[in-house]
């Protein structure tokens, strides 16, 4: 019998399937679990010549909603605000990209999507 997942440990799946498919489009993983005074990002990556800051976000089902779905304005003004402090210095152009994970009960991948570039 599989005992249920907890929330951080869904998040920890999600963010390592979020990874390996971001390394597979050929990006390259800076930092995972990034912190600041403004909260987490869960991934920083390169794309080319861009700096990406990646907002992980995954459920199990769909039965309250998708997991996209739960990027709001707020959400992504704090990951600009922390993507502003870590480019602080640095001269790459930069994106926020949204990773939306959706599992099985079984905690088995049943979609990812990735959207470039999101903002509201």
């Amino acid at each position: 019998m599989k005992v249920k997942a907890s929330n951080r440990e869904v998040g920890y799946l999600a963010e390592n399937l979020a990874r390996k498919a971001l390394e597979q489009k050929g990006y390259q993983i800076l930092e995972s679990n990034f912190s600041n005074r403004f909260g987490e990002i869960d991934i920083i990556a390169r794309d080319k010549d861009i700096l990406v800051f990646v907002e992980v976000k995954a459920k199990k089902g769909i039965d309250f909603g998708l997991p996209e779905e739960m990027i709001n304005q707020w959400k992504l003004k704090r990951v600009q605000n922390m993507a502003a402090v870590y480019m602080k210095g640095k001269s790459l152009p930069c994106r926020i990209d949204v990773v939306a994970i959706i599992l099985s009960p079984a905690d088995e991948l049943v979609r990812l999507t990735h959207y470039e570039n999101v903002y509201l």
